[in-house]
């Protein structure tokens, strides 16, 4: 027989049954379709009498009623208040209790004992499994969707006289406090995800619930709690405590806790964004297994090599003075950042996966063909997942299947995340959203949107730039060089920030036309901002010499970035072009989900007065810059 699996919940169910109303309405005021009907007895005398509910009455007397997850209700006389007590009391409710033969005595003697070992446990999977509030009768031809005490939402089709599917053996029991039904089949509990993860037992994803547990927050509200007398050094006390329990996985923020100082968090912190627990909705969480785990941990180790101090570019931008991160202990955070961004990519909402016809998807439709007919897929986190040929996106869903409340869970031995989500390539859209260090830049740059060009008229010849701006650099004086720097940061899955990870990379610069800032023809090359010359009678685009310096970390005692400059490079000026700055670069350390830091690329135009005469410019457009990401 399988161990009983253990489930700890986070659903406050106190004030909600407390706001109930008590035992001085009268049955006919609820009962529907039912006038005329008389009650004497409560449901505690209506089951404690049935000799088919005695094992079911005994577990009842026994088990405690939990508000939230930790905290029992007590009877004013300070001992527990149990499910006795509250079918005994004046709420009403619709008891449909699993007759004697709906388990075996064994089962039964286990879920007795986990009354004092587990008592939370059986609260959520037997009594609140087969409770609500109010009056609930079967009769007419509705189909009655039910909240249970537990939250758990299950079909009461009353012509057909079954709950959630299983048939009532006694119906329309009536009780002052209530309806009783009796069931000769236990109603099966289903776990939500939450709950699922939640369980001890599944320890083939052990790995998986150590993470998620680590992140429970159980806290005390004061404002929802009911205040008593003052004790004797006027320090408050409560007559009704109400806890809530909440897991920093469900926040939707993916960078820091919300109304915190950032500078107290030397690395980043990131979620599913999407709470799991809620009954409403319909997730899929993919579930690696403790193997998978360490497989993916392996595979990602070489990309989080922290170094032991960063150059903090908090204050960059202001041109005042790098100042340093130090790391305690690399061995730790590399540790806590792997765990973290192997957890957070793999959880869904269905509702929110593109569609060609526009709508829902049906969870059974969606994992029949785990999602192939959809142009992509999006994870909770953000990211934008597309097949390509490496790698299809269907293979997200590919594991043992296990239905839940609210979705399904994917239990894998694999964890198939591809290569350009861990280790993306970056795109780094020049302008004011990556310029690093504007102090102390030598010239002047401007953002100019395409709408305000004419290259228009040029896209189907010479291309496109990204987003529809570029960046144009001038000098401050016709026979200056302008330099700027730019910081490394690009979007990951096309929706957040991500970060240049420790290994190799290409990394490119895409420059544009200087024809694309005016569509006026201009011959004056000793003006700043000619856009073309004359040869022959013959209009030619301006010509370009750039090099580019790389800053990184090294990982030096002083926190100072190392540097590599590229050999200069001659860009004809002639289209939209991707020119090669570095081949294979190997950055030594990780920037992941490191707190304001990131390396930093210098571009700096090499025309000499000489070279100007022979069609080069000292001013540039570009458009972005982009970091191929390698396989290591």
């Amino acid at each position: 027989m399988k161990r009983m699996k253990q489930y700890i919940g986070a659903i406050a169910l106190g004030s909600v049954i407390l706001a109930v109303p008590g035992c001085s309405d009268t049955w006919d005021d609820h009962y529907e379709g039912g006038a005329g009907t008389s009650a004497t007895e409560n449901l505690w005398q209506k089951i404690s009498e049935n000799p088919n509910l005695s094992r079911f009455a005994q577990i009842a007397a026994k088990t405690p009623y939990y508000k939230d997850e930790k905290h029992p209700l007590k009877n004013t006389d300070g001992s527990v208040f149990t499910f006795k007590d509250m079918l005994n009391g004046t709420q009403l409710l619709t008891v449909w209790a699993p007759e004697n033969s709906s388990m075996t005595d064994a089962q039964w003697d286990q879920w007795e004992a986990a009354t004092a070992t587990t008592p939370y446990v059986v609260q959520q999977q037997i009594m609140a499994n087969c409770m609500s509030l109010w009056r609930n009768v079967a009769t007419g031809n509705e189909v009655s969707r039910i909240t249970m005490l537990n939250g758990k939402k299950m079909d009461f089709d009353k012509a057909a006289g079954t709950m959630n599917g299983i048939a009532l053996s006694q119906r329309n029991i009536a009780a002052v406090n209530g309806t009783l039904h009796t069931v000769g089949t236990r109603i099966p509990f289903n776990y939500s995800i939450y709950e699922y993860l939640k369980d001890a037992s599944h320890t083939d994803i052990s790995r998986f619930h150590d993470y998620v547990i680590a992140t429970d927050t159980t806290y005390f509200s004061e404002n929802a709690s009911l205040e008593g007398t003052p004790d004797a050094n006027g320090n408050p006390t409560y007559i009704d405590s109400v806890y809530f329990t909440t897991n920093t996985m469900f926040m939707g923020n993916k960078r820091f806790p919300s109304n915190s100082n950032i500078d107290q968090y030397l690395s980043y912190q990131e979620s599913f964004g999407a709470n799991i627990e809620a009954e409403d909705s319909v997730f899929i969480l993919v579930m690696p297994t403790d193997a998978a785990w360490q497989a993916a941990y392996n595979k990602l180790e070489g990309l989080y090599k922290y170094a032991p101090i960063y150059a903090d570019k908090e204050k960059g931008n202001q041109g005042t003075t790098d100042v340093t991160r130090e790391v305690a202990n690399v061995d730790s955070l590399k540790k806590a950042n792997i765990d973290m961004d192997i957890i957070s990519p793999l959880c869904f909402n269905v509702n929110k996966q593109p569609r060609a016809d526009k709508n829902l998807w049906n969870i059974d439709d969606f994992m029949a063909e785990k999602g192939a007919s959809a142009e992509y897929v999006l994870n909770t986190f953000g990211d934008t997942l597309r097949s390509d040929a490496n790698w299809n996106k269907s293979s997200l869903f590919e594991g043992t299947q296990i239905e839940m409340s609210n979705g399904v869970g994917i239990v894998t031995n694999n964890w198939p995340v591809p290569h350009k989500l861990y280790k993306p390539d970056l795109f780094v859209e020049i302008g004011w959203r990556s310029l690093y260090n504007s102090a102390n830049a030598t010239g002047t740059g401007t953002s100019i949107g395409f709408s305000n060009s004419a290259a228009a008229k040029w896209i189907g010849e010479t291309g496109r730039v990204s987003e529809d701006d570029f960046y144009y650099i001038y000098p401050q004086g016709a026979s200056g060089n302008p330099k700027f720097t730019f910081a490394l940061k690009g979007t990951h899955g096309e929706n957040s920030e991500s970060d240049v990870m420790s290994g190799k990379y290409d990394i490119y610069l895409v420059m544009v036309p200087n024809y694309y800032r005016t569509s006026t023809d201009s011959i004056d090359l000793s003006a700043v901002g000619t856009v073309s010359q004359v040869v022959d009678g013959d209009t030619i685009p301006l010509k370009h010499k750039i090099t580019a310096t790389l800053y990184y970390t090294d990982g030096s005692a002083k926190g100072k970035d190392a540097k590599v400059t590229s050999p200069v490079i001659d860009y004809q000026g002639e289209k939209v072009d991707t020119l090669l700055l570095f081949q294979d670069f190997e950055f030594p350390y990780t920037y992941k989900n490191m707190l304001q830091c990131f390396p930093t690329l210098e571009i700096t135009t090499k025309t000499t007065s000489s070279e100007r005469k022979k069609g080069y410019s000292n001013d540039i457009c570009i458009d972005r810059i982009i970091l191929v990401s390698k396989e290591d």
